[in-house]
């Protein structure tokens, strides 16, 4: 029997705050790779997630706001994703902002569809294969979506699948379960980059801005990793399932979410900026055969269909190039030494864009005409853009990425 496929995509979490989900790092983390440098294709919800299905940079599927569904549509980018190529697929959880004004519909490929829709937090909306429902609250529809992955995952253990679980947390506003509620009461934040106090290497727009509260920038903290309790415990209870039902030795788990969030580093709030607590992510991997380590591998969310297409047995490329590379060889052999060399991050509607490559950050605000050149071995809070450097190396790989899409993106990645 073929193995199985699972994304867990969490919302606005910081790669920082993954230690904290005991029961993930022990059962997932802890038993797969976990990649150092995994990186959101862009670090804005829906763009990242039309990132995620696609295989496609926001440079090329075009979606560069929140409001994704609509766009995202009416360029028929829904039907060719990670669901239209794999059988036995099922969708539990948030999907795209936008998707409330068409409450009924259903994306192809998915067998099983339990999406929520964009509506008031404290009455949320509810898709269930196409028929609108209601819960008691955002925090209910993680715990309703859980559950009926769990019962997805049941109904299927005779036959090969691929599921998504997409909760909503840690999204704000934070209401964690009352069981988590004062977890993390009163935890410390106070970050090397916390209101930055020299802010002249950063591009001019930045330079002026005012402190942010501490105390609100901990209070934000402070919910995140509670309500990352209760996604930690839905996660256990999935394993559970797979573990009771056979399937946990034949399921490929790939955690990660849509991008990280800024608290007050550099002033800033948010996510959607070229920082690593923004476009930085965390990103693991558990598999059937692949040894624990820890990777310092480039890898984004633009790899996750080509790996999941590999692992069903498909070609990824048939039919259309994909942006990504599958990482099934190398979670396999364990040698990343073949992977790519650099990798862009992008934000096509602030019209900037992050290369990485070995210790090196650059980010070139093309709008504005200005770049900050960081190496994060050195200097791995971004605190000081190298001055005066010779940039021009870097803005000419930057550029060839922003205008490559498919095999010959990737062969600029080498």
């Amino acid at each position: 029997m073929a193995d199985n496929v699972l994304w867990i995509i969490t919302d606005d979490q910081m790669r920082s705050t993954l230690r904290s989900m005991d029961k993930t790092w022990r059962r997932l983390v802890r038993k797969g790779v976990h990649f150092r440098n995994g990186y959101s294709a862009m670090p804005l919800c829906g763009p990242a997630r039309a990132s995620i299905l696609t295989s496609r940079y926001p440079h090329n599927h075009g979606c560069d706001s929140n409001m994704t569904h609509q766009p995202f549509v009416a360029q028929g980018h829904d039907l060719d994703t990670a669901a239209t190529r794999i059988q036995q697929a099922g969708y539990f959880g948030k999907y795209m902002n936008g998707v409330a004004q068409d409450p009924t519909y259903v994306a192809p490929g998915w067998d099983r569809w339990v999406t929520l829709l964009d509506g008031m937090i404290d009455d949320p909306r509810v898709n269930v294969d196409g028929t609108v429902r209601k819960v008691e609250g955002q925090r209910e529809f993680d715990r309703f979506a859980a559950k009926r992955l769990r019962r997805f995952v049941r109904r299927h253990e005779d036959t090969s699948w691929f599921a998504i679980f997409s909760p909503t947390a840690p999204h704000g506003p934070y209401t964690p379960s009352a069981e988590h509620a004062d977890d993390f009461e009163g935890v410390e934040w106070d970050p090397p980059s916390l209101n930055e106090a020299d802010m002249g290497d950063k591009p001019s727009w930045l330079r002026d801005l005012p402190r942010q509260d501490r105390r609100k920038m901990q209070k934000i903290y402070e919910g995140k990793l509670e309500e990352l309790q209760d996604v930690d415990d839905q996660i256990g209870r999935v394993l559970d399932v797979l573990r009771e039902t056979g399937q946990l030795r034949r399921t490929w788990i790939f955690f990660v979410s849509d991008n990280g969030y800024l608290l007050g580093e550099h002033r800033l709030l948010s996510k959607s900026q070229p920082y690593e607590e923004a476009a930085g992510i965390p990103f693991a991997v558990r598999g059937p055969g692949v040894e624990p380590a820890n990777v310092d591998a480039l890898v984004s969310q633009v790899d996750l269909m080509p790996t999941a297409l590999d692992i069903a047995g498909l070609d990824p490329d048939t039919g259309r190039d994909l942006d990504g590379r599958s990482m099934l060889g190398p979670l396999r052999s364990g040698d990343w030494s073949e992977w790519r060399r650099r990798l862009i991050i992008e934000n096509t509607h602030l019209d900037w864009a992050l290369l990485r490559e070995g210790s090196t950050a650059y980010v070139e605000h093309r709008d504005a005409g200005e770049w900050e050149l960081y190496d994060l071995d050195d200097d791995p809070h971004q605190l000081a853009s190298i001055p005066d450097a010779d940039v021009s190396a870097w803005a000419r790989k930057t550029g060839e990425l922003w205008g490559s899409q498919g095999r010959a993106l990737r062969r600029l990645e080498q």
